[in-house]
């Protein structure tokens, strides 16, 4: 294909279709592309491509993935197009956050050997032929950038890792790779070639399996308090919460919809009531009195205030239970 786009493609024998992204040249050379389920493009945040030999696609998710898709000269093309092609990856890789993860996968036409000294941040131990040049900029590159390879930290037998054959013979070799921002390393479970699909050509597709182990991320919303409203039952407290209500909505600015002004309103209703209406405090045992809970009210003012009678309160806090007992109150929880 020529120049950059969308398709979409039927699959054979299917009602099913698929969206191709691609990012080709003027010629019918090169390029690069990602074909999706449609399941998969409802997810897609934005497709940039970059040239005829790299194109990228970003996936929304709880960690945003940038997938990166790559199609490198060969051993024998000049130094000035493998400069090019690395300067562009370069930057791409620059404009990425770094808490994001980043996936490259293509053809590198490059060879990467077992030896790791000075690459055990990036090679692992499964290595299959002598570095070339290709190589030690994959390499260089990797270091530089923190990615691991995948294929090399993941052991299968050779035929499943070679990923190109030679047509006019039985010889075949690594040039595709795999490689994934290290700190999500321990997502990746399967690298392999899958010599069972026909996709006329000379290389095997290449699989990479992920599980992603990501981080929940949780809102740290502020906790409402408990209020007593029993309090409002009495006329004058009835009194001063309207008159505090009223003068609060005279200066309450309308909002843009329906739910920002019940927001508002329900703010506007707890902070009035908060001044006239106790807190109702969370009793973890029965046991525990309200006179037990004051004084520990008082040991966390202490600390913020007098860092010497906070110590001195939280050696023993005296408490009484329902019953009128008395006691002390240990920092373990155990009354005494």
């Amino acid at each position: 294909m020529n120049g950059s786009g969308t398709a979409t493609a039927k699959v054979p024998d299917s009602d099913q279709t698929m969206k191709l992204y691609y990012s080709g040249g003027d010629e019918h050379r090169e390029g690069v592309g990602f074909m999706l389920s449609n399941r998969v493009v409802a997810t897609i945040a934005a497709f940039q491509p970059v040239s005829s030999r790299i194109a990228v696609i970003s996936v929304c998710g709880t960690v945003t993935v940038h997938i990166l898709c790559i199609y490198a000269p060969t051993e024998m093309s000049p130094e000035s197009v493998k400069d090019e092609l690395y300067g562009q990856l370069q930057r791409v890789v620059d404009a990425i956050p770094q808490s994001e993860l980043v996936l490259i996968a293509g053809d590198f036409h490059a060879h990467v050997d077992a030896d790791r000294q000075g690459w055990e941040r990036t090679l692992g131990r499964f290595g299959v032929e002598e570095v070339n040049d290709n190589g030690s900029r994959l390499l260089s590159f990797a270091t530089t950038n923190k990615p691991v390879i995948g294929n090399s930290h993941v052991q299968h037998p050779r035929e499943h890792q070679m990923t190109w054959r030679n047509p006019m013979g039985h010889d075949s070799t690594v040039l595709d790779y795999v490689l994934i921002s290290s700190r999500f390393i321990s997502s990746l479970k399967d690298v392999r070639a899958m010599r069972g699909p026909d996709c006329r050509s000379d290389h095997y597709l290449l699989r990479a399996v992920m599980q992603p182990r990501l981080k929940r991320t949780t809102s740290k919303s502020h906790r409402v308090p408990k209020l007593d409203w029993s309090s409002l039952i009495t006329p004058p407290f009835q009194q001063l919460f309207q008159i505090a209500l009223s003068n609060r909505f005279a200066t309450l600015a309308m909002g843009t919809n329906a739910n920002e002004e019940e927001e508002q309103m329900s703010d506007v209703v707890l902070e009035c009531a908060k001044s006239l209406c106790p807190v109702i405090r969370c009793r973890t045992q029965p046991w525990i009195s309200n006179e037990c809970l004051q004084l520990v009210d008082k040991r966390k003012q202490a600390k913020l205030v007098n860092f010497n009678r906070y110590r001195q309160l939280n050696r023993g806090t005296p408490s009484t239970n329902e019953n009128g007992e008395g006691g002390i109150l240990e920092p373990s929880g155990r009354r005494t």
